[in-house]
Protein backbone atom coordinates (compact mmCIF):
# COMPACT_ATOMS: atom_id res chain seq x y z
CA UNK A 1 0.00 0.00 0.00
CA UNK A 2 2.82 2.22 0.89
CA UNK A 3 4.63 1.30 -2.18
CA UNK A 4 1.89 1.99 -4.51
CA UNK A 5 1.56 6.00 -2.30
CA UNK A 6 4.83 6.69 -3.13
CA UNK A 7 4.37 5.75 -6.60
CA UNK A 8 1.32 7.68 -7.49
CA UNK A 9 2.90 10.70 -5.74
CA UNK A 10 6.52 10.39 -8.16
CA UNK A 11 3.87 10.03 -11.01
CA UNK A 12 1.98 12.98 -10.08
CA UNK A 13 5.60 14.77 -9.13
CA UNK A 14 6.87 13.67 -12.87
CA UNK A 15 3.78 14.98 -14.64
CA UNK A 16 3.75 18.07 -12.57
CA UNK A 17 7.52 18.92 -13.56
CA UNK A 18 6.50 18.01 -17.03
CA UNK A 19 4.71 20.90 -17.52
CA UNK A 20 6.42 23.49 -15.69
CA UNK A 21 8.61 25.92 -17.95
CA UNK A 22 12.52 26.09 -17.32
CA UNK A 23 12.28 29.60 -15.30
CA UNK A 24 9.93 27.78 -12.93
CA UNK A 25 12.06 24.74 -12.63
CA UNK A 26 14.45 26.71 -11.97
CA UNK A 27 12.88 29.22 -8.91
CA UNK A 28 11.45 25.43 -7.99
CA UNK A 29 14.61 23.95 -7.60
CA UNK A 30 15.97 27.24 -5.49
CA UNK A 31 12.87 26.68 -3.23
CA UNK A 32 13.85 23.16 -2.54
CA UNK A 33 17.92 24.78 -1.78
CA UNK A 34 16.45 26.93 0.59
CA UNK A 35 14.01 24.43 2.11
CA UNK A 36 16.82 21.78 2.54
CA UNK A 37 19.35 24.50 4.15
CA UNK A 38 16.72 25.29 6.65
CA UNK A 39 16.82 21.61 7.96
CA UNK A 40 20.18 21.79 8.41
CA UNK A 41 20.86 25.13 10.12
CA UNK A 42 20.50 27.53 7.81
CA UNK A 43 22.87 28.55 4.45
CA UNK A 44 26.88 29.92 5.63
CA UNK A 45 26.87 33.57 6.03
CA UNK A 46 29.96 35.45 3.79
CA UNK A 47 32.19 36.67 5.88
CA UNK A 48 32.58 40.17 5.46
CA UNK A 49 35.89 41.10 7.14
CA UNK A 50 37.15 42.23 10.85
CA UNK A 51 35.00 43.81 13.56
CA UNK A 52 36.02 47.24 13.76
CA UNK A 53 35.76 48.75 16.98
CA UNK A 54 37.35 52.73 18.10
CA UNK A 55 39.60 53.85 21.20
CA UNK A 56 37.29 53.66 24.65
CA UNK A 57 34.69 51.38 23.15
CA UNK A 58 34.31 48.59 24.91
CA UNK A 59 34.98 45.22 22.89
CA UNK A 60 33.85 41.73 24.27
CA UNK A 61 35.65 38.92 22.59
CA UNK A 62 34.08 36.13 24.40
CA UNK A 63 36.10 35.58 27.81
CA UNK A 64 37.56 39.49 28.26
CA UNK A 65 36.06 43.03 27.74
CA UNK A 66 39.18 45.15 26.23
CA UNK A 67 38.60 48.84 26.46
CA UNK A 68 41.65 50.14 24.38
CA UNK A 69 42.75 53.89 25.57
CA UNK A 70 46.13 54.91 23.45
CA UNK A 71 49.27 53.68 22.04
CA UNK A 72 52.83 55.70 22.51
CA UNK A 73 56.50 54.37 21.71
CA UNK A 74 58.87 55.36 23.93
CA UNK A 75 62.78 54.59 24.64
CA UNK A 76 62.65 52.58 27.89
CA UNK A 77 59.81 51.63 29.74
CA UNK A 78 59.38 52.91 33.47
CA UNK A 79 56.94 52.57 36.07
CA UNK A 80 57.98 55.29 39.08
CA UNK A 81 61.38 55.16 39.17
CA UNK A 82 61.93 51.55 38.33
CA UNK A 83 63.11 50.66 34.80
CA UNK A 84 60.99 47.44 33.54
CA UNK A 85 62.77 47.66 30.29
CA UNK A 86 65.93 49.69 29.28
CA UNK A 87 66.89 51.31 26.32
CA UNK A 88 68.36 49.34 23.45
CA UNK A 89 70.90 51.17 20.69
CA UNK A 90 68.24 50.56 17.48
CA UNK A 91 65.26 50.01 19.02
CA UNK A 92 62.10 51.38 20.75
CA UNK A 93 59.00 50.25 22.91
CA UNK A 94 55.26 50.27 21.74
CA UNK A 95 53.12 50.27 24.36
CA UNK A 96 49.08 49.91 24.35
CA UNK A 97 47.18 51.20 27.41
CA UNK A 98 44.20 48.72 28.04
CA UNK A 99 41.59 48.49 30.51
CA UNK A 100 40.86 44.49 30.51
CA UNK A 101 37.89 42.65 32.01
CA UNK A 102 37.62 39.10 32.80
CA UNK A 103 34.14 38.11 32.26
CA UNK A 104 34.83 34.40 31.95
CA UNK A 105 34.60 31.86 34.82
CA UNK A 106 38.23 31.21 35.18
CA UNK A 107 41.58 32.68 34.88
CA UNK A 108 42.99 34.34 31.38
CA UNK A 109 46.16 34.33 29.91
CA UNK A 110 46.63 38.18 28.59
CA UNK A 111 50.00 37.10 26.50
CA UNK A 112 48.67 37.02 23.33
CA UNK A 113 45.55 39.23 23.47
CA UNK A 114 46.29 41.50 21.60
CA UNK A 115 48.27 41.03 17.90
CA UNK A 116 50.65 43.80 16.30
CA UNK A 117 49.49 43.14 12.33
CA UNK A 118 52.22 44.23 9.74
CA UNK A 119 54.98 44.74 11.61
CA UNK A 120 56.82 41.76 11.48
CA UNK A 121 60.06 43.11 12.64
CA UNK A 122 58.03 43.42 16.70
CA UNK A 123 58.70 41.06 19.46
CA UNK A 124 56.32 40.97 22.01
CA UNK A 125 57.62 42.21 25.30
CA UNK A 126 54.91 41.48 27.76
CA UNK A 127 51.88 42.66 29.73
CA UNK A 128 52.78 44.72 32.44
CA UNK A 129 50.19 46.84 35.18
CA UNK A 130 50.07 50.43 34.78
CA UNK A 131 49.75 50.91 38.74
CA UNK A 132 53.26 49.57 39.67
CA UNK A 133 54.93 47.99 36.27
CA UNK A 134 54.61 44.53 37.48
CA UNK A 135 54.23 42.01 34.97
CA UNK A 136 50.65 40.76 34.55
CA UNK A 137 50.78 37.39 32.51
CA UNK A 138 46.86 36.47 33.55
CA UNK A 139 43.86 37.72 35.02
CA UNK A 140 41.22 36.02 37.37
CA UNK A 141 37.71 36.08 36.69
CA UNK A 142 35.77 39.08 37.49
CA UNK A 143 38.53 41.16 38.11
CA UNK A 144 39.32 43.89 35.79
CA UNK A 145 42.98 45.97 35.43
CA UNK A 146 44.63 48.67 33.31
CA UNK A 147 47.25 47.45 31.60
CA UNK A 148 49.87 48.09 28.83
CA UNK A 149 50.98 45.72 26.14
CA UNK A 150 54.09 46.21 24.69
CA UNK A 151 56.39 45.48 21.82
CA UNK A 152 59.75 45.98 21.13
CA UNK A 153 60.16 47.71 17.73
CA UNK A 154 62.93 48.91 15.38
CA UNK A 155 64.00 52.81 15.87
CA UNK A 156 61.88 55.31 13.68
CA UNK A 157 59.36 52.64 12.48
CA UNK A 158 56.82 55.07 14.29
CA UNK A 159 56.42 58.82 14.07
CA UNK A 160 54.28 61.02 15.70
CA UNK A 161 50.33 60.08 13.97
CA UNK A 162 51.37 56.80 12.63
CA UNK A 163 48.72 54.45 12.89
CA UNK A 164 49.38 50.87 14.48
CA UNK A 165 46.54 47.85 14.23
CA UNK A 166 45.45 45.60 16.59
CA UNK A 167 43.67 42.36 16.56
CA UNK A 168 41.50 40.44 19.23
CA UNK A 169 40.82 37.09 18.30
CA UNK A 170 37.07 35.69 19.10
CA UNK A 171 37.45 33.25 21.37
CA UNK A 172 35.06 30.12 22.57
CA UNK A 173 35.27 28.16 25.84
CA UNK A 174 35.19 24.72 24.59
CA UNK A 175 36.30 21.43 25.45
CA UNK A 176 40.23 20.46 24.66
CA UNK A 177 41.43 17.95 22.74
CA UNK A 178 44.81 17.15 23.94
CA UNK A 179 44.37 17.83 27.64
CA UNK A 180 41.51 17.11 29.90
CA UNK A 181 38.41 20.34 30.97
CA UNK A 182 37.74 23.05 29.37
CA UNK A 183 39.29 26.34 28.37
CA UNK A 184 39.37 29.41 25.86
CA UNK A 185 40.15 28.67 22.76
CA UNK A 186 40.59 31.50 19.97
CA UNK A 187 39.25 31.44 16.71
CA UNK A 188 41.62 31.45 13.47
CA UNK A 189 38.87 33.61 11.32
CA UNK A 190 36.62 35.25 13.87
CA UNK A 191 38.40 38.39 15.30
CA UNK A 192 38.13 42.32 15.52
CA UNK A 193 40.41 44.98 14.55
CA UNK A 194 41.32 48.42 16.38
CA UNK A 195 43.22 51.50 14.81
CA UNK A 196 45.09 53.67 17.02
CA UNK A 197 47.33 56.86 16.26
CA UNK A 198 50.86 56.05 17.82
CA UNK A 199 52.18 59.38 20.29
CA UNK A 200 55.88 58.99 20.11
CA UNK A 201 57.63 60.55 23.12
Amino acid sequence: MATHRIASLTGWLRGEFGRLKLRQLRAVAAALIVAVAGLFGGLDTVNTGPTVFAADEPHSDGQFTLTIARAAVVDELRAGRRVVARAEPGRRYLGVVTTVRNDGTIPGRLLGELQLRDHPDSTPVGVFRMNDGSPATSLGPGLREQLVFVWRVPDGEFQTGTEVTLRVARKRFTELLVTYGKNWVDSPTDYAEITLPVTVK
